[in-house]
């Protein structure tokens, strides 16, 4: 299922809630860590708690706390209504592991098929960049990442530039081995200029292009940006459709490739990039079918005009 963007909401706020569903996020995290004072923490949980049980219409991440206290997180926590969790500043393979059994447990207690809930490791650290196939390794409940940007450039002792450059390396490492790893491309970090839309736009543009899909976002403003970013338009899947017909005539004429009238050259490799995007579009299309009935059913539930 293809993810163009998560959006944070404070544990502590189920206040908030409402306008996070409302976004048009493809991903509510409910945040345990950072958006959370530590003397809140236990009310977070239970409040989290209570939002997935109400089996919201969209799909629901978790953001637990570092290290051990991740597990407390998850003892305080339901998996009903829950379909991942993520792992901030992931750099320990042994606690992915310990994390996936706790999750199997509460699977079986709550009657979930094993390995519904996703892990979502957050690489926020050079150990964590380093580790990456030692990580994705102890759980087959990861099936991508996700990069922070914030902490990562606090741990290299970096600066933060307009630019991005200080984490270019990470960001394109990361890319390439987590397809190396055979994963689903990364999630990109959220971009903290709330009100700097155009640089936000421009952000998700210079992501995508390095391989990245979907980004973490920080407020219910930036998601119909990112939506938009990370989802194959009209004029680019129309395009794609004339590159692949194109270049089947050129084939079927004994030609391997072909110059298009804008001067465009097409070879193997590029029409299999068009082919690429062509299935990536019919997914999301799927995807933004399958979560409209979602919250149209919902909706029918709540005003009591479902058939009984």
């Amino acid at each position: 299922m293809p993810i163009r963007s998560y959006l944070y909401v404070p544990g502590n706020r189920p206040d908030l809630f409402g306008k996070a569903l409302a976004s048009g996020a493809d991903v509510v995290i409910q945040d345990l860590e950072d958006a959370v004072p530590a003397t809140e923490k236990k009310v977070a949980r239970q409040a989290v708690s209570v939002v997935l049980k109400s089996l919201p219409p969209v799909a629901i991440f978790v953001r637990l706390n570092a290290a051990d206290a991740a597990l407390a997180d998850l003892a305080g926590l339901t998996v009903r209504g829950l379909s991942g969790v993520l792992l901030p500043k992931a750099e320990d393979p042994l606690l992915v592991s310990r994390i996936d059994e706790t999750l199997a447990a509460m699977e079986r207690a709550e009657t979930r098929p094993p390995g519904s809930v996703l892990i979502q490791p957050l690489i926020e650290t050079t150990v964590g960049l380093y580790g990456l196939a030692e990580i994705a390794a102890a759980s087959a409940r990861i099936r991508r990442f996700a990069f922070g940007a914030g902490d990562f450039v606090r741990d290299i002792r970096a600066e933060a530039t307009p630019s991005r450059s200080e984490t270019l390396y990470a960001r394109m490492r990361l890319v390439a081995r987590s397809r190396f790893l055979r994963l689903e491309p990364p999630v990109a970090h959220v971009f903290t200029p709330i009100k700097d839309i155009e640089g936000l736009r421009l952000a998700c543009a210079e992501d995508r292009a390095l391989g990245f899909y979907g980004r973490s976002c920080i407020h219910p403003s930036q998601i119909p940006i990112v939506n938009a970013a990370f989802t194959r338009g009209t004029d680019e899947i129309a395009r794609a459709r004339a590159i692949l017909a194109a270049y089947a005539e050129a084939n079927a004429n004994g030609r391997g490739s072909l110059i298009l009238d804008d001067g465009t050259f097409v070879d193997q490799a590029i029409a299999a990039k068009a082919r690429d995007a062509l299935v990536l579009a019919s997914q999301e299309s799927l995807h933004n079918e399958s979560r409209l009935g979602a919250s149209r059913q919902k909706g029918t539930r709540r005003t009591g005009h479902g058939h009984g």
